[in-house]
Order: C-alpha cells, then sequence, then structure tokens
C-alpha cells in the first residue's frame, strides 16, 4: 500500500514535468521571439523595392552573465595563454557581470574602503559592452561582517549608522555605476548568525528592510534595487510579498540556485518560477552553480575542499544539464537572466567544480553548448530584400538589441516579444 501510494504521488509530478520540458522550445518562441518590419523609403519618400538589407542582432536584452571575482586583472593585458583564454572566452559569452563589495574585503579598516579594484572593473566591463550588477550592500554572514562593525555595532542604533555610511559610501563612487545591486542578500534566514548585523532581527526585520531599500532608491534613483537569497521554497515569496505590500521598493527578485549537493528537477525550478512570478518582478537566477564533478551531501558552505575534481563524465552531465536549464529559464516570461557565480574553475567558491571553463582555461562542453544557444541560436541574423512596398517582415526574431542596414543607411532598437521592433529607413 505504501508503494502504491508513492507511485501515485509522483506520477503527475513526473508527468507535468515531461510536459514542461515538451512545451519549452514553444514558450520560447512566444515570450523570446516577435515579428521585427522593417520599411525602407526611397528620398523622395516611396517605397523602395527590391533592396537589400542586412538585419544584425548586435546584444541580447536578456542577461547572460557571470560573477566576476577578479578571475583576470583588467588593469592590464593578460600575461599569459591561461590569463587570456580566460578573459576570451568571459567576453565572448557575457553580456552582464557581478561585482562584489563584501563588506569585510571592501572596507577592511574604518573609513577606508577599496575602490580602485571595483571600479576598474567596472569601467573594463562598459568599455566591453556589459552591464554591470553589484552583491551586496548589506549580508550579516559572519566572516562577511568586518571585525569592526562587530566592536562597534553592538545595538540596534549603532548598527544603522554604520549602515548609513556604508550606504552613503557606496552611493557616492560605486552604485551610480551599476545598473541593479543586492540590497539585502539572504533575509528569509537572516537570524541564524550571531554577529551584531543580525541585530536588525530584533526589530520587525521588515521595517529596518524597506527602509533602506527606499533610501537606496533615493540616494540611486537610476539603479534597480534587488532582495536576493537561496530560499527556494513559499517563505522567500512570502517575505518579498509582505515587503512590497509594506511599501518597499523591490525591482528584481534575486534567486540563488548552488546545486552542489544534486541538480534541480525541472519541476522544483518551475515551481519557483511560478511562485515567484507571482510578485509581478523581473526574476534573475542570480547565482548559478552547476557542478562538472560528483555531487557531495552535507556541504560545508563556509569551507574549501581540495581534491573536488572535474571529470569527463561529470563535463558531459553538467552540458546537457545547463543546456536544459537555460531553455527551461529563458522559455518563462517573467525571468529576466542567469548568473554563473563562477565561469571558471580556479579559486571557485568551495573549490568546486562549477565552471565551464577549467582551471586551465580550456572550455568544458558546457562552454559550447551556452555559445551555441546564446551567440547562434538565440540571435536573428541575415539579409532580406524589400517586396514591392519597400517592406520586409522577419518573423521570430528573438529579443535584443538589433542594428537594421542597407548601404550606408542604419537604424537601430530594441525588440522583444511585447514589443516588436518597427523601424523604418529613408535612402539618401
Amino acid at each position: 500500500m505504501i508503494l502504491w501510494l508513492a507511485l501515485a504521488v509522483n506520477k503527475p509530478a513526473m508527468a507535468d514535468e515531461a510536459a514542461i520540458l515538451a512545451e519549452t522550445d514553444a514558450r520560447i518562441i512566444k515570450n523570446r521571439t516577435g515579428t521585427i518590419r522593417v520599411q525602407v523609403l526611397d528620398k523622395n519618400g516611396k517605397p523602395a523595392a527590391n533592396t537589400k538589407i542586412r538585419l544584425e542582432h548586435a546584444r541580447h536584452i536578456f542577461k547572460f552573465g557571470a560573477a566576476y571575482h577578479q578571475q583576470f586583472p583588467v588593469e592590464r593585458a593578460p600575461e599569459n595563454e591561461i590569463e587570456q583564454r580566460h578573459m576570451d572566452a568571459f567576453l565572448k559569452l557575457f553580456n552582464y557581470a557581478t561585482v562584489t563589495f563584501y563588506w569585510n574585503q571592501y572596507e577592511p579598516q574604518q573609513g577606508n574602503p577599496d575602490e580602485v579594484q571595483r571600479l576598474a572593473a567596472i569601467t573594463w566591463m562598459n568599455q566591453h559592452g556589459i552591464v554591470a550588477r553589484g552583491h551586496p550592500i548589506f549580508w550579516n554572514l559572519d566572516g562577511i561582517v568586518p571585525r569592526w562593525v562587530n566592536t562597534r555595532g553592538t545595538n540596534y542604533d549603532a548598527l544603522t549608522r554604520l549602515m548609513d555610511t556604508r550606504l552613503e559610501g557606496l552611493s557616492k563612487n560605486i552604485l551610480p555605476k551599476l545598473e541593479d545591486a543586492d540590497v539585502f542578500n539572504e533575509l528569509v534566514e537572516w537570524d541564524r548568525f550571531t554577529n551584531a548585523f543580525t541585530v536588525l532581527s530584533q526589530k520587525e526585520v521588515k521595517q529596518p528592510v524597506t527602509h533602506y531599500l527606499k533610501e537606496t532608491m533615493r540616494l540611486n534613483p537610476e539603479l534597480k534595487t534587488v532582495v536576493n537569497d537561496y530560499v527556494t521554497d513559499k517563505r522567500f515569496p512570502e517575505l518579498l510579498k509582505a515587503l512590497i505590500d509594506g511599501g518597499a521598493p523591490i525591482d528584481i527578485i534575486g534567486q540563488q540556485c548552488h546545486m552542489h549537493s544534486g541538480n534541480w528537477s525541472v519541476q522544483h525550478t518551475w515551481d519557483i518560477l511560478e511562485r515567484l512570478a507571482k510578485l509581478n518582478r523581473p526574476i534573475l537566477f542570480s547565482e548559478l552553480s552547476i557542478l562538472s564533478g560528483a555531487h557531495r551531501d552535507n556541504v560545508n558552505w563556509s569551507g574549501h575542499v581540495n581534491d573536488w575534481l572535474t571529470d569527463p563524465e561529470n563535463e558531459k552531465a553538467q552540458a546537457v544539464y545547463i543546456e536544459q536549464f537555460y531553455k527551461l529559464v529563458y522559455s518563462h516570461p517573467q525571468s529576466m537572466g542567469i548568473v554563473l557565480w563562477n565561469f571558471d574553475d580556479r579559486q571557485a567558491w568551495l573549490g568546486a567544480p562549477v565552471g565551464i571553463l577549467r582551471k586551465d582555461g580550456t572550455l568544458k562542453p558546457s562552454f559550447e553548448v551556452l555559445d551555441q544557444l546564446i551567440n547562434h541560436k538565440w540571435r536573428t541574423n541575415g539579409e532580406c530584400t524589400t517586396d514591392s512596398d519597400g517592406n520586409i517582415v522577419v518573423p521570430n526574431a528573438y529579443e535584443g538589441h538589433y542594428v537594421v542596414k542597407t548601404g550606408n543607411v542604419s537604424a537601430k532598437g530594441d525588440h522583444s516579444a511585447g514589443k516588436p521592433l518597427t523601424i523604418t529607413l529613408h535612402l539618401k
């Protein structure tokens, strides 16, 4: 009887999962493509028939990203082949990257923030067409909170004065150069630590969180605010809803997805997307870790494993899963991006083989999979010829920023399923 009940419970979930996967490509066409319309007029304003135009998908709107953990120095040219491989791979795939400013690293001594590295990284990203995001403004993880905060922030008022100073300092030079930032990280289980920062939970935590989200917005009106968490059950959307209902300005929902102990099922990923989508905010998979080595139970989340190695068989499995995961997330209308937490295995968090590059910068199969999706399958490029009315219609064009050219005339614009691109070219 027990076995029968288990099978009865599992069958609908398995059926649902199969349906979700089977409909992925159709959802991508529905949610990530639209019809581009181009009209070409001659110098007299009349339709220019039989005119060739070039349609170029210049960049994605969807955020394909990676965290920048100082994988390579950006202040100088790469010194060796390994550095060059890492830089080339980074630039080939990503249009979005996370700059970290953990409090203990950014301000190890009170009043002496280390801005130089972050500003150099942001400048380099901007020069290469990469949008920068920040992580995190406030987080109470033991070891991330500076020792001097623990000695000075002994009560609620003292801590909030230190938080005010940190936010004001970041708002002068770093945050204005970013598109979005994790204002709070891992709020759902905020009280699991015992450092001074956790004193926020002595009050009704929604009050200070709402206050600092508003302050971040006031000091940085162009910055998009993010609340980021690793919790995947209903507690996270419930907390977010309470904050939003209370007036907290949350622009983006950040969902971590570290899979060191095992890959998420399709159903689990889809359920997370569907729960968070009810809040009517863009969903960013802000920290993605998919292994190309063996999964491990009872992971020490603050430790480091030296012998956690990539291997050929698990690299193949990583490639298969990463393609499925990216397609699934890309197909959901509320998702806005995916950020690999470590795009390579050098200095990877916990020592886990989560990169799409090996330590020497050679490409794993998962890199090739992402390159094919991001740079080929999900782009629309090509030449077209106008009809007798000077028109071109391109159905199912993937969303992105487009440049349309004919001769020495060009125009550009953003294109999405919700706002299809219409362009008129005037010949000279």
